[in-house]
């Protein structure tokens, strides 16, 4: 069941972020919903994962299921080192280390998060979202602060590690999501 964006309407103090959105988002594929910056590309994942209401319209095909979600910062637990982090969605020790071996973490797994780089920080937020247990992953400008090499890398991680996954990605880079191989809609 693919899920269905009908009517979708949310404003803030008078300011209408959208107007009567529709859309609909295939399951079992990377699709990437873009738009210029501020036009409530964030505000329209926090209606999809719950977070906020919109003013009027629904959102179907998402009840039920079980979500991950990459906000646009970072929310590690600082004292934690990275494997802990990640472990805390209780993954086998095996997959975490492919992982953190193909996202350039592997030599500071023991590392208190605290002490990474903006770019590591996301890097270990996307590793622990992809290892929880999800039907949908939600990403919020996932590739934010990774330099050219380094996204190339986690890109080509995050679509082997979700083929045929449902996976709802919001940038404004178009580019971003050409490499997912992402269906793309724009709003």
């Amino acid at each position: 069941m693919a899920i269905k964006i009908e009517n979708l309407s949310k404003s803030y103090d008078g300011r209408q972020v959208f107007e009567n959105l529709n859309m609909e988002l295939t399951e079992g594929q990377i699709t990437c919903i873009m738009a210029p910056s501020g036009k409530g590309k964030t505000t329209l994942l926090r209606i999809l994962i719950g977070l906020e209401q919109a003013d009027r319209g629904k959102v179907a095909g998402i009840e039920g299921k079980d979500i991950s979600v990459v906000f646009q910062e970072d929310r590690l637990c600082e004292n934690l080192n990275v494997l802990s982090n990640i472990r805390l969605v209780q993954k086998e020790k095996t997959e975490i280390r492919e992982g953190l071996e193909a996202v350039g973490l592997l030599d500071c797994c023991h590392q208190p998060v605290r002490e990474l780089s903006g770019g590591m920080k996301r890097r270990v937020a996307i590793l622990r979202a992809l290892y929880a247990k999800w039907d949908i992953l939600f990403l919020d400008e996932p590739f934010k602060g990774l330099d050219k090499e380094m996204k190339e890398r986690v890109i080509q991680f995050l679509k082997k590690s979700c083929e045929g996954k449902t996976v709802i990605c919001i940038t404004h880079e178009e580019k971003e999501a050409e490499a997912l191989g992402a269906v793309i809609q724009y709003f």
